[in-house]
């Protein structure tokens, strides 16, 4: 988890360069753990061995959803976070979980801001890995319309390259990805092909919470939902704001599976806090999201306590 020193450490790193594409590094540490909740299954395999292992489940359902989330910097199997997302899903029917870790590359071992920098390099690479697994998966018989990825900061630009590797090994396109918080040292002033953005799946969803913080500036979906201000999150207090509004992303977005969030069409914070947006298109925000609306959505939290 990020200190109040990390927030402003992360913030001010200047990269030395964009992603580097043509860059192949040696990403077989990442770990893929698959749970099948309903029948009380969990199983963990390296990344080279889990489609292969997955679709050796006994009586795999290859007609259910199956949601996949990558977690951000500095993170691991183990925290907070992807526990959340593990409690969620388990009261998501029809479905499985599979959860990314990626942490061999993305952890802060070698020195924060050192550490920070080299995960950067590593996105491209753990993307191009973990669409190899989904185009397995794919080839297999999972259809590419029922898998939907879910990342968080430096997992949410990961996601852009594995939809663009997927797409690129099989034609086709994954149904979602919901990138909340997409990290933005070293990615908000960089190309958007660096980045996740619209096209690299079927539907794109991103979340602004920290926005020109820990998280991107940029608008980069097919809809760019802004929760509440979309920075400094209400409850988030000095000296941890940017960190608490940062993680509020995932909060809202795991507490979306139980609570409905309305969202309005409307370019400013100011004209939706005025209610001068009250008239525009309408859609969800969060896990019930329909996925038709394109644009740039505004939504509260008020009233709702995480």
């Amino acid at each position: 988890m990020f200190s109040n020193k990390m927030d402003g450490h992360i913030k001010d790193i200047c990269c030395k360069g964009p992603v580097n594409r043509n860059q192949s590094l040696d990403v077989s540490k990442i770990e893929v753990d698959f749970y099948d909740f309903e029948r009380g299954i969990s199983k963990a395999f390296p990344i080279d061995k889990a489609a292969k292992g997955i679709l050796s489940i006994d009586k795999l359902d290859k007609n259910k959803m199956f949601y996949m989330f990558v977690s951000g910097f500095a993170t691991n199997i183990n925290c907070t976070t992807v526990d959340l997302v593990r409690r969620t899903f388990k009261n998501v029917p029809n479905s499985y979980l599979i959860l990314i870790d990626h942490s061999a590359y993305t952890n802060d071992t070698t020195g924060r801001k050192i550490s920070y920098e080299r995960s950067v390099q590593h996105v491209h690479s753990i993307g191009v890995k973990v669409a190899q697994m989904l185009v397995e998966l794919n080839q297999a018989g999972i259809n590419a319309s029922h898998i939907h990825a879910i990342g968080h900061s430096l997992g949410g630009q990961i996601l852009g390259h594995i939809g663009a590797n997927f797409n690129k090994a099989t034609g086709y396109n994954i149904s979602r990805i919901t990138a909340l918080d997409p990290a933005g040292p070293c990615f908000t002033n960089s190309l958007k092909e660096e980045q996740v953005r619209a096209g690299v799946a079927d539907y794109v969803e991103v979340y602004h919470c920290d926005d020109g913080g820990l998280g991107t500036s940029s608008v980069l979906g097919d809809i760019d939902f802004y929760m509440n201000e979309g920075r400094k999150q209400p409850n988030c207090t000095f000296p941890r704001i940017s960190r608490c509004s940062h993680h509020a992303c995932v909060t809202m977005w795991m507490a979306s599976v139980a609570h409905r969030f309305p969202a309005i069409q409307c370019n400013d914070y100011k004209l939706f806090k005025e209610n001068k947006c009250s008239n525009n298109k309408t859609t969800t925000a969060g896990f019930w999201n329909p996925g038709t609306a394109k644009g740039v959505y505004y939504f509260s939290t008020e009233g709702y306590e995480f």
